[in-house]
């Protein structure tokens, strides 16, 4: 990944996620972006929208496909508010997240490259780093 992919990461001081990077900024790629990278915990569709950058009723759309695909599962219900997370167990969520990481690991030694920063890139001490 060159310099200039790793500048498309970065907008407005917020840097895309690996599947936004990698597929396109598509509504069900931020969804997924998020969920994948916040996958230890559960979330409201108000909490998806508002990390995510989409509007409500965008996330409302979205869900049920990822539900009827299997990367996204109901989890429990607070109140009124449904709450979701990835689906660990989907053989896609775990190609993507292959590829995500990846992704990942390559922008981080893109940018160490860019930056002078002579160090060998070790990908699986990268790895460490970024999913400590």
């Amino acid at each position: 990944m060159g310099g200039k992919a790793v500048a498309k990461r970065q907008r407005k001081g917020v840097i895309d996620m690996s599947l936004v990077a990698v597929f396109g900024n598509t509504p069900t790629l931020k969804v997924l972006d998020f969920l994948r990278v916040h996958s230890f915990w559960d979330y409201s569709i108000k909490d998806i929208s508002k990390e995510a950058g989409l509007s409500y009723r965008t996330v409302q759309k979205v869900i049920p496909n990822l539900i009827e695909s299997g990367l996204l599962k109901y989890n429990r219900t607070e109140g009124k508010a449904k709450l979701y997370k990835i689906n660990k167990e989907s053989a896609i969520f775990k190609q993507l997240q292959t590829i995500a990481v990846e992704d990942d690991i390559n922008a981080v030694c893109q940018e160490n490259a860019d930056t002078g920063n002579n160090k060998q890139c070790h990908p699986r001490e990268q790895e460490e780093k970024l999913y400590a």
